[in-house]
């Protein structure tokens, strides 16, 4: 799986869709992978919902310079609760 690192920006980054969002919308979002904080990366909380992936600890997702995202067709936010529902 190819994952963009999108850099955040005076605490907004450009998602895939175009839109200017905060990185705290991509804690949610079906795509988001990790978030660089520190230069390191911090998982998703999204994926403990999508993914049999063991995530434990909340990123501090307002200190994050970048988000890894795994959308390539342009679509955008997609929440995780759609997964449910």
């Amino acid at each position: 799986m190819t994952v963009n690192e999108i850099p955040v920006k005076d605490g907004v980054l450009v998602c895939t869709d175009g839109r200017l969002v905060s990185p705290e919308k991509c804690r949610m979002c079906m795509h988001s992978r990790y978030f660089v904080i520190d230069g390191k990366q911090e998982k998703s909380p999204a994926l403990a919902f999508c993914q049999v992936e063991r995530v434990t600890t909340v990123p501090d997702i307002p200190r994050s310079t970048a988000v890894g995202c795994a959308e390539k067709r342009g679509d955008g936010f997609h929440n995780v609760s759609n997964i449910f529902s």
